[in-house]
């Protein structure tokens, strides 16, 4: 028992020999624990504000987009293109009993806009959801 009492005993000299080292490794812990509870919350608010505009959506909705596939498994050097079209959608429509509703949304990319505000002409995509 008496040895417990003496390893406390100089921790507590020593601490108090070295004021300002034993401060700033404290000051250092909690910054560090005080930054990662600031970071977990952060990162959980984001995580439920997400799940709360998602959950705007609906619970059965699915978006489609194109993309490319590997030709060989985990390869992309391969990939090829795979692009939705029109008539992706209309057979969607038609084909898929499952689906109660769908919306394609068309992008061009070869056309010019021209804005009343900025009298230049931008190569940006033009985009549109069909009613």
């Amino acid at each position: 028992m008496r040895t417990v009492l003496d390893i406390f005993a100089q921790i507590f000299r020593n601490l108090w020999a070295h004021k300002l080292r034993s401060f700033l490794t404290m000051f250092g812990i909690a910054w560090g624990v005080g930054s990662l509870l600031l970071l977990v919350g952060v990162g959980e608010g984001f995580r439920s504000g997400n799940k709360r505009e998602l959950a705007e959506f609906g619970k059965d909705i699915m978006f489609i987009f194109p993309g490319r596939a590997p030709a060989v498994k985990g390869v992309m050097n391969s990939a090829r293109s795979y692009l939705l079209t029109y008539q992706d959608y209309l057979e969607i429509r038609t084909q898929a009993p499952h689906v109660r509703n769908a919306c394609p949304l068309l992008s061009r990319t070869d056309l010019h806009e021209v804005s009343e505000i900025r009298q230049r002409r931008d190569r940006n995509p033009v985009r549109g959801a069909s009613a």
